[in-house]
């Protein structure tokens, strides 16, 4: 079976624009309210994030993945996670703080640190500019993927 790297995010965090640098496509990757299966990625609806009945489908994703992405869009800081969400992962977590350029500000990153170590991923995290494709492009070499 391929496994793929699983996509979590809220509304506006970026996973479709992650996903397509990615799957390396200059196809724009269309907005589902299911889970969305692409060859390298899978994407979770953010709906699915937003009802707690399911989180549970989201964590039996993992038996699918490979590694785990946690977005944390830092213009909306809504709490989306619930507390120590991570905890129950058994693959390798990343947290990306995802922003558009206007957006950024480093009380927004420390805000959003301080999210993702309540979420439960307290090692490994990156900042990932939606608006620049050279961040973008080098996103697969920060993820460890061929």
């Amino acid at each position: 079976m391929n496994k793929r790297l699983l996509i979590i995010g809220p509304k506006g965090s970026g996973s479709r624009i992650i996903a397509q640098a990615v799957e390396q496509t200059d196809k724009p990757i269309r907005k589902v309210a299911n889970l969305l299966y692409n060859k390298k990625t899978i994407i979770v609806p953010s709906q699915y994030l937003e009802s707690p009945w399911m989180h549970k489908h989201i964590i039996a994703l993992q038996q699918e993945a490979h590694q785990a992405l946690f977005l944390l869009p830092i213009q909306s800081m809504k709490k989306s996670y619930p507390p120590n969400f991570a905890q129950v992962f058994r693959i390798p977590l990343v947290g990306v703080i995802t922003y558009k350029t206007d957006d950024y500000s480093e009380e927004r990153v420390l805000k959003a640190e301080r999210s993702l170590k309540e979420i439960g991923i307290k090692r490994k995290h990156i900042q990932v500019d939606l608006t620049d494709e050279k961040g973008l492009l080098t996103l697969e070499k920060h993820l460890n993927m061929k």
